[in-house]
């Protein structure tokens, strides 16, 4: 890790709260974001992440989820 030395590389355009962290080599091994600057941005990414993980999984129709939560009490007839 560069002797602990943290690298902060650049695009074209100047970008504030990214750090990338590299081996001894220079390969980038990590990446840190302050959250407060970029959080939105790091969220949506998480949820692009957790929706592309789960593409495979089998799905249901919508109006059967609905009726399957109702018939387990976990939302109202009136709800939906």
């Amino acid at each position: 890790m560069n002797n602990g030395e943290v690298f902060l590389y650049f695009t074209k355009k100047a970008m504030t709260g990214i750090r990338y962290i590299t081996d001894d080599k220079g390969k980038k091994t990590d990446l840190i974001i302050n959250l407060e600057e970029h959080g939105q941005i790091v969220e949506d990414l998480l949820d692009a992440l957790l929706i592309e993980e789960r593409r495979t999984e089998d799905s249901i129709p919508f109006d059967e989820f609905v009726q399957q939560l109702k018939a387990e009490g976990i939302i109202g007839e009136g709800t939906l």
